[in-house]
């Protein structure tokens, strides 16, 4: 079965209430945005963070502070059905105050809290004839992973991303090879992480702004919708 994503195609646009939200970035606002667009009809979004990445132009930790900003201001909601993450706009977003909801810590606890839930259902359903080599390719859980990176020093955020990516594609890499690793991987990932901060700053020095970057990308998609942004 096909996974492709279909969106509810609204022309690309940022509705009055984000593009005046002095607490939002550019990126945040353009996310929302495209968030929105694949947001009805029983339809969510579920790009992953990497994949995010790329088609914005930005960093993964970016990425990862952007979606967290939206879901801490009560525009969004996240949730996981143990395969990738889904996306949505909320329903009563543009009389949304900010006042009631869950703190940032709370939302980065409930979000932990679901994909250790999500890892121990899949943990499960294993069978107990897992050799121990089996067991070394993917962690327990997130904590695993976020001990394991604190341990070399990087940051949070790519430890969440890192479990993000991994966990929606299980634990797979190269053609859907299962990973031997994880750790291996996650070593990979960080010097991955380190080289592509390094490009950025580069870029930031000589290239062009985050801002064009995503221009561009708003360009792409209404050209892949056959519509026009005048």
């Amino acid at each position: 079965m096909s996974t492709k994503m279909e969106r509810e195609f609204k022309g690309v646009w940022i509705p009055a209430e984000i593009w005046l939200d002095s607490r939002l970035t550019l990126v945040e606002k353009a996310l929302y945005a495209e968030i929105d667009s694949f947001t009805g009809n029983d339809k969510t979004f579920h790009k992953t963070n990497d994949t995010i990445q790329l088609e914005y132009g930005i960093s993964r930790p970016t990425v990862s502070k952007s979606i967290k900003k939206l879901e801490e201001l009560g525009f969004i909601e996240t949730r996981f059905d143990g395969r990738m993450r889904h996306l949505t706009v909320q329903a009563d977003r543009k009389i949304f105050t900010g006042r009631g909801k869950n703190s940032f810590g709370q939302t980065v606890n409930n979000l932990r809290a679901d994909r250790k839930n999500s890892t121990s259902t899949n943990t499960i359903e294993r069978t107990t004839k897992n050799t121990s080599k089996e067991r070394g390719a993917r962690p327990k859980d997130l904590d695993e992973v976020l001990e394991s990176f604190k341990e070399v020093g990087a940051e949070e955020s790519e430890a969440l991303a890192f479990f993000d990516y991994y966990e929606a594609n299980g634990w797979t890499q190269g053609r859907n090879k299962p990973i031997k690793d994880w750790k291996a991987a996650a070593r990979g990932w960080i010097r991955r992480s380190h080289q592509f901060k390094k490009n950025e700053r580069k870029n930031q020095r000589s290239g062009p702004a985050d801002g064009s970057l995503i221009a561009e990308h708003l360009r792409r998609l209404a050209n892949e919708s056959g519509q026009s942004m005048g």
